[in-house]
């Protein structure tokens, strides 16, 4: 799996995506530039006090966040 890669494959993906990583999260942002980049129309937040775990550091907005996304895409 060392050289197994899915990233020249993002593009064929055509449904709606939403991408969350905290400022402060080690190894998820770099991850998830790169998946952003790579499928079109997709939304990346990021959670400003947050490191691996929006959900629980910042929970409130978390389902802000994650409802807003969800609402947006029903009404499509």
């Amino acid at each position: 799996l060392k050289d197994w890669s899915v990233v020249d494959r993002l593009g064929e993906i055509d449904v709606a995506m939403l991408i969350l990583s905290g400022r402060y999260d080690e190894s998820t942002p770099a991850i998830n530039e790169t998946i952003h980049k790579g499928i079109k129309g997709s939304e990346w937040v990021i959670f400003e006090n947050s490191a691996h775990f929006p959900h629980l550091e910042e929970p409130e907005k978390y389902l802000s966040v994650l409802n807003d996304f969800l609402a947006r895409i029903e009404s499509q």
